[in-house]
Formats: C-alpha cells, sequence, structure tokens
C-alpha cells in the first residue's frame, strides 16, 4: 500500500460577523508570532553573550518558543480566545524560520535565508491551522465547525462556516489529517490535508520520459523519448495583469498625501489612509488573487498533460538571477518568473499519479551539440537561437533550446538510473499555448 498526502481547497461562505472573527483569530495568531520573535531576538542577544545552554534549548529547538506559549497565557489573557492548535502552530512556523536560518549558516541547506522579521498582519493574514486529526474542527456535510478558545467566563467558543462547494466523494474523517483556514483578497478558504491509501501505488518505472529546458524566451522547450519536441509557451495573463497592478498601484500611491495620523489614547500614533487609498487597496488585492488562481491553473494544466503523456518527467536546474539589460527585461526575466513554482507544482502531481520527478544539471547542456558531443568553449551568445556545430566531423545544425532538452533527456535517464544510448532524435515538432481552459496544440 502507499501513501499519498493530498491538499484539497475548498471556499468559504463568510458572512460579515464570520469574517469579523476570523481576523481576530488571525490577528491574535499573528501578534503572538511578533511577540515570540521579539523573545527570540532577546534570547539571540542573550545566547550570544554568555553561551548558556537553555538558552539555546529555547531557542534552538523545535518546541523551545512553544513552551512559552503558557506563560504569555497567564500575562495576556485574551490569547486564550484563540484555539491552542493554532497558537501552537504560530510558534512552531517561528522556530522552524530560525532553524532554517541556522541550517543556511552553518552549511546544512542549499539557500540561506535571513533572521525572521516582525509581520505585518494587513500584508499577510495569518493562516489559523488546526493540525490533528479531527481535533478542534468538524465536517457534517457542507458544515465547518471550528473550535476557538474560551470567553472571559470559560465557556468554549465555537464557529460555523459553510463550504461552498461539498467535500469529494472519496473524502471521508478516516482521510483527514489537518485543517487550515486562509484568505486571499476578499476570499476565505479552508484547505484540508487528506492522506489516502492506494494500491499499487508505488511509482512506475518509467517507459516514456520527457526533459523540460526552461528559459524565458519561451516557458519550457520539451522533448521527449517518443521524439516528439513540444515549446511550451510563455502565460499570455501575466503582462496584462502586470500593467493593471502598476496602474493602482500609482493611483493608490498619490492618495497617502490624504492619510491622517492618528494618536491612540496611549500616545501612540498611526496613518489612518483614506477611503479612496482603501478602495483602490482592495482592488489591488482582487487582482493580485486573480493572477495567483490563473497563474496556478496555468501551472497544473501543464504539468498534468505533460504527465499525461509520460512516465518521468526531467528539468533543468536553472533558477532566474538579475541578469537583464533594460528594467521591463529584468522584471520579465525574475518577477514573472514561474520556474520555481513549476518545479513544485511537478514534484506534487508525480506525487500523485505515482510517475517520477528530478532535476537534471543544466551547466553547459546549451553549448554542448547533442550529436557528438563537442563543448563551444567561448559559448554560444543569447540572441543566437540556432547554430552548427563546430566540429568538421558532425556540423550539425541545432535550435538552442531543442539542443539543451535533448541533452536534458540523455542526464534525465541517467538521474533515473536508466540505460541510455545517449542519441534522440526529434521526429516532429509542436507548440503548446495555453488558452484560459486548457492547452491548445498548434505546429511549430
Amino acid at each position: 500500500m502507499f501513501r499519498m498526502k493530498i491538499a484539497v481547497k475548498i471556499p468559504l461562505l463568510v458572512g460579515e460577523q464570520e469574517a469579523v472573527v476570523l481576523d481576530s483569530q488571525s490577528r491574535i495568531a499573528n501578534w503572538l508570532y511578533n511577540k515570540l520573535l521579539e523573545q527570540a531576538n532577546a534570547l539571540r542577544q542573550q545566547y550570544r553573550a554568555n553561551q548558556d545552554p537553555q538558552v539555546g534549548r529555547t531557542l534552538y529547538t523545535e518546541r523551545g518558543l512553544r513552551n512559552l506559549i503558557p506563560g504569555l497565557k497567564e500575562q495576556h489573557p485574551f490569547l486564550k480566545t484563540v484555539y491552542s492548535s493554532v497558537l501552537k502552530n504560530a510558534a512552531l512556523r517561528l522556530s522552524k524560520a530560525i532553524r532554517d536560518y541556522q541550517d543556511g549558516k552553518h552549511g546544512r541547506r542549499a539557500n540561506q535565508v535571513n533572521w525572521p522579521k516582525f509581520r505585518a498582519w494587513k500584508r499577510s493574514w495569518f493562516s489559523l491551522q488546526y493540525d490533528e486529526p479531527l481535533k478542534g474542527y468538524r465536517v457534517v456535510g457542507r458544515t465547518l465547525t471550528l473550535t476557538l478558545g474560551q470567553d472571559a467566563a470559560g465557556k468554549q467558543l465555537k464557529l460555523t462556516l459553510m463550504l461552498a462547494e461539498p467535500l469529494p466523494h472519496w473524502i471521508n474523517h478516516a482521510h483527514m489529517r489537518q485543517c487550515r483556514i486562509v484568505k486571499e483578497g476578499h476570499i476565505y478558504s479552508v484547505v484540508f490535508s487528506v492522506e489516502r491509501l492506494l494500491p499499487n501505488g508505488k511509482p512506475l518505472r518509467p517507459d516514456k520520459i520527457v526533459a523540460l529546458d526552461p528559459n524565458h524566451k519561451n516557458f519550457a522547450y520539451a522533448v521527449g523519448s517518443d521524439g516528439q519536441a513540444s515549446e511550451i509557451h510563455n502565460a499570455y495573463f501575466l503582462k496584462s495583469f502586470d500593467t493593471r497592478i502598476d496602474q493602482l498601484k500609482s493611483k493608490r500611491d498619490r492618495c497617502k498625501r490624504k492619510s491622517r495620523r492618528i494618536t491612540r489614547p496611549d500616545g501612540s500614533q498611526f496613518w489612518l489612509p483614506s477611503h479612496r487609498w482603501l478602495m483602490l487597496n482592495a482592488r489591488l488585492q482582487e487582482v493580485y488573487r486573480l493572477r495567483r488562481e490563473q497563474t496556478k491553473q496555468y501551472l497544473y494544466t501543464v504539468a498534468n498533460r505533460l504527465y499525461h503523456d509520460y512516465d518521468a518527467v526531467g528539468i533543468g536546474d536553472y533558477v532566474p538571477h538579475g541578469g537583464g539589460i533594460t528594467k521591463k527585461m529584468r522584471r520579465a526575466m525574475n518577477n514573472r518568473s514561474l520556474n520555481a513554482r513549476f518545479k513544485q507544482v511537478l514534484a506534487w502531481v508525480a506525487l500523485r499519479s505515482g510517475k517520477q520527478y528530478v532535476e537534471w544539471e543544466e551547466s553547459g547542456s546549451t553549448r554542448t551539440c547533442h550529436d557528438c558531443g563537442f563543448v563551444v568553449q567561448e559559448g554560444i551568445a543569447v540572441e543566437i537561437r540556432e547554430w552548427d556545430c563546430p566540429n568538421p566531423d558532425c556540423v550539425s545544425h541545432h535550435i538552442r533550446d531543442e539542443n539543451a532538452a535533448r541533452n536534458g533527456l540523455t542526464r534525465t535517464f541517467k538521474a533515473l538510473g536508466l540505460p541510455c544510448s545517449g542519441r534522440f532524435e526529434v521526429s516532429s515538432r509542436r507548440a503548446l499555448r495555453f488558452n484560459g481552459l486548457g492547452l491548445r496544440f498548434g505546429v511549430r
């Protein structure tokens, strides 16, 4: 038997009163995160000064900061109005960020990350996570009941919400492992972590394999072991979304001069934005949400199509860094790059479908002739999209991205531990374009 973990996301029908309760719970969890980070910063300075092992255990272990929560509840009774699992996960999230920083600092992590920073709740809604199976939440039909904390009288608080659509028929209570409430723009959703037992779900020995060469001129160029070459075009909607986002940001920022400075009773001050600023900011958040949803649909459509046609997918380990001659080019190369997210989607779809996903080393794949192995030492300029092999015994004509993908296919076979002849021919070419509903095929 093979255990497969799946995340099922369903929108929630949330009224005005329910939204106030959820926002309040999220604000308190966000406050706890910042309060623990404040203590973590102090503990960090203390540990640097005297290397106290007790301080180190509190700061750098998985549950050290979590053990501070009972004391904070006594000092700040409003924390008791939030379910204990939500508070615990706020502390665990901070502890993980600190450990990731330590692992990167000491070389136990591929990429270094910064020390965690304080979170702004208005910028990023703090999700409410119930991480134990069927504890703190219950689902009956389309009704979701969340257990909150306790009021001043010690009475347990609950919140009832409605799912916008029923759960998939194959999910029952025995499958549920976690429940998380999230908010994107003005849309609240619940994410259930589900674990299924699948018979004969072990990864298959791949018969058909495809290698992808990610780049910027197109989204990726794919060459399969069946001789099919596919140029996957970029998502057409990203540029229009970026234009709309720039327009809204410009209009919103011009409203800052009409903000008012408000002084609280305790003497602290804050800036109260104008009504127009709030309206434009709400529109901006909605555009961000639409871009996220359409991007996700695009990535999953491409990934599912690849795993429908092939048993294993290999993709180059390319990561965009800076570059670009103009500001617009740098933005297109960095901000619009879906490379990292696409790799996560491919890995997830491979796990769900019982197939395989690998990353192959892309270094030198473009300037290496796939037919004879000749390496162009000086490299190939970016503007050259087709080139001829300088080897007088070969003189093969190459399409730049296709040659890189053919080299990637050879490296994918080696990464999977499969026998490889080292030479793959392309018998046909096609173009794949996303039209919002699916992939449209065309002759390249």
